[in-house]
């Protein structure tokens, strides 16, 4: 198996657009086709911007479904699949594909809401056993996290030479997963995301925002995160994990009406651009907020609580642990939020080994897509800053979560990061 040439069906989308041009930049051949020409041009012009460089368009040919899906098929060694979140435009795509495409091309789709086993049915020998999931995270020129893996009749060779291609000549960060739901990453982090969108109904957007922000161990606060993501994927995952999964901490998995009604008015997040998402840029500059009930958007008020406050100034001058003793130490609603979602966070995370993740990779696969999909600090980090197991479990067990036995068995927990300070901005 060798990969030279690159297809990218959906190309005109942000991550299509951006996986191609990444591949372009290390020397891929990658043709973009999406449902017009014009669709696919526009999504050069997102990769050139990613790569700050025109250089890479010598790589790209941009095109569209009518007029070069069969050339692009025959020729291409990596067919990757970006097309919209829906299983039949998927199996749609996929049908008119297995008729072009060259025997022992290698086929991978970038899903993680859609239930994998069910992508390639009725699709032939050769196309079911050389296709997989390679899930990238957005943005790829900076989130490097890929998770992989195949499904019951992909070779699994195929997915070993994926794995070395995807580290050695793409330089990503490869989690192998298991074919669940949203696999390791998008699982643990859209029961939090859904559970922050419902308490912003009472509490607010920029409240939540606040409160589960940078210094709570991630770059980027939750609901912003969404408005990166868009709300059209965020509904999509929700409802693949809510058909999907089964566990302890299913019912936590809700997805709000007002994101319903925001998507119907077409308030998507950043795609939408003039139309907002939970944050609107102004013509000044300023942003204003969503208010849930009003569905309306509401001016900043600049949240101010002391425990969170106190718990930044420690980490100004990098006493991590004080900072993690004083959000345990704080009493009051908002310090209840706070205690919640990182109780969850450490909860599902160590309850989901062996079953998102290979049990043999323990906290340590989980750890690496959310450092390296999310830029969130790991789970076990996190255990780290609370002062160990003991007091994680503590933490947990005044949430009302079971501790899971994988907590109180681990070691990954025990060990200092050089570089942990850059999970924990004190914005």
């Amino acid at each position: 198996m060798k990969i030279e040439n690159v297809l990218v069906l959906g190309a005109s989308g942000t991550i299509g657009s951006l996986t191609g041009g990444v591949l372009a930049q290390n020397g891929f051949h990658v043709d973009y086709l999406s449902r017009t020409k014009s669709g696919s041009q526009k999504g050069l012009e997102k990769a050139m911007a990613q790569a700050r460089s025109e250089v890479i368009a010598k790589n790209i040919t941009c095109g569209d479904y009518d007029t070069m899906l069969l050339d692009s098929c025959s020729r291409a060694d990596w067919i990757l699949e970006c097309v919209a979140e829906d299983l039949a435009i998927k199996q749609a795509m996929y049908q008119q594909i297995d008729h072009y495409r060259k025997p022992g091309s290698i086929v991978s789709s970038v899903t993680s809401s859609l239930a994998l086993e069910d992508l390639p049915k009725g699709r032939s020998e050769d196309f079911q056993k050389h296709f997989l999931s390679t899930h990238f995270y957005n943005p790829p020129g900076k989130m490097l996290a890929c998770e992989i893996c195949g499904q019951s009749k992909t070779d699994p060779a195929v997915v070993d030479f994926m794995a070395d291609f995807l580290s050695s000549r793409l330089r990503r960060a490869v989690i192998p997963v298991r074919p669940e739901a949203g696999f390791a990453g998008n699982r643990i982090a859209f029961l939090l995301f859904a559970r922050i969108t419902e308490l912003a109904i009472e509490h607010g957007v920029e409240m939540m925002d606040y409160l589960i922000g940078p210094y709570t161990g991630r770059i980027m606060p939750p609901l912003a995160t969404l408005d990166l993501v868009g709300l059209d994927i965020h509904k999509a995952i929700i409802h693949s994990l809510q058909d999907h999964t089964s566990d302890p901490l299913h019912e936590r998995i809700v997805l709000p009406n007002y994101i319903n009604e925001m998507i119907a008015s077409g308030r998507l997040g950043r795609k939408a651009r003039d139309k907002g998402g939970f944050y609107k840029r102004l013509e000044s500059g300023k942003f204003v907020y969503m208010d849930p009930k009003a569905l309306a958007y509401v001016p900043a008020f600049h949240p101010h609580v002391q425990f969170v406050e106190q718990a930044k100034q420690y980490i100004r001058i990098g006493m991590y642990r004080q900072a993690f003793g004083t959000i345990c130490d704080a009493q009051g609603i908002e310090a209840d939020i706070v205690k919640e979602i990182l109780a969850t966070y450490i909860a599902y995370s160590y309850m989901l080994i062996g079953q998102v993740t290979e049990e043999k990779y323990g906290i340590e696969g989980i750890d690496r897509v959310m450092t390296t999909g999310f830029n969130w600090a790991g789970p076990s980090l996190i255990v780290h800053m609370l002062g160990g197991k003991d007091n994680a479990a503590a933490l947990l067990r005044s949430q009302h979560l079971d501790v899971p036995a994988s907590l109180m068995q681990d070691t990954v927990c025990d060990r200092y990061l050089f570089n942990a300070g850059r999970y924990f901005p004190a914005r």
